[in-house]
């Protein structure tokens, strides 16, 4: 009988804590074998960024463990593309996140982003946090993988769909059960934080209090409150499709009103070499009937 493959990752590096507890959960477990293949370094709120400038690195660290020098999204492309291109994954972990992802914060985060990448090339996945800001006890979420994974095996969810788990910090004894979610809502104050560097010149950076969230009925949010751990079903789609349908008007043969450059319509055009790709020409918006190009 053929072993389930689970391939291994975060956004929070290959040294963090949380990775060392979610392989600490997975080991043992009676026809599972695992994968690794992470970030070298701390990637939080990378989303799904790749890494497209300059090269990548990867490095095995033993037989069945390596790191990226990239981010969530370019450690699982390199581990599907490049260390398992012959042996791929049934099932992505990504986790386990030092702090929650919930409510928009999905949007931000490289744990679900690692997930979601996944789930784009077709792997069943799932992002596992810590719903704590100080996160302390990973035993419960620990537990909550080990236990909850055979039925993510066995029911799986539609394609390009991927679970979202949260998990108080506590103990495996702390957590009162499991609570099948939607997002949440939540909003963060004094996000911009303003100061000087050692030279006095002025910096910001991004970060602020805690968010306050709204007590909705079956959100992410409520059930970590409630002390339960929450599995939130997200899609790769973000269409709305009620909008889409009762917008259905806006679509039409032309376009609306008036022609806008009749007089001068390849203006916004951008020229380049075909061999080389440079730029030899750009005739910018703000060209008039007296003015040559940029």
């Amino acid at each position: 009988m053929s072993q389930t493959h689970i391939l291994v990752t975060n956004d929070d590096g290959i040294d963090a804590f949380g990775i060392g507890a979610l392989e600490a959960a997975l080991e043992g477990l009676p026809g599972v074998r695992m994968t690794t293949v992470a970030p070298a370094t701390q990637q939080s709120a990378t989303s799904r960024s790749m890494t497209l400038h300059h090269p990548l690195r990867l490095r095995q660290l033993s037989e069945r463990r390596w790191s990226v020098s990239g981010t969530p999204t370019d450690s699982v492309m390199v581990a599907l593309g490049k260390v398992l291109a012959d042996d791929r994954p049934d099932f992505v972990l990504s986790g386990i996140n030092h702090g929650p992802n919930m409510g928009e914060d999905v949007h931000y985060s490289g744990t679900v982003a690692a997930a979601m990448e996944a789930c784009v090339q077709g792997i069943p996945s799932a992002a596992v946090s810590l719903a704590d800001w100080r996160p302390n006890d990973f035993g419960g979420a620990a537990a909550v993988i080990r236990r909850l994974l055979p039925d993510l095996l066995e029911h799986r969810l539609p394609d390009r769909t991927m679970w979202n788990i949260n998990v108080p910090d506590g103990a495996e004894g702390d957590i009162k059960g499991i609570q099948v979610t939607h997002l949440g809502t939540r909003t963060y104050h004094d996000v911009i934080t303003e100061m000087k560097d050692p030279r006095g010149r002025p910096m910001m950076w991004i970060a602020g209090q805690g968010p306050d969230w709204q007590d909705t009925e079956g959100s992410d949010y409520n059930a970590v409150r409630d002390g339960y751990a929450s599995l939130t079903p997200l899609k790769i789609d973000v269409t709305d499709h009620e909008a889409q349908q009762a917008h259905a008007s806006l679509s039409r043969s032309g376009l609306p009103g008036d022609e806008a450059f009749a007089e001068d319509g390849d203006r916004f055009v951008l020229r380049r070499d075909g061999n080389s790709g440079l730029t030899l020409h750009f005739e910018g918006p703000t060209r008039g009937p007296e003015q040559g190009g940029i």
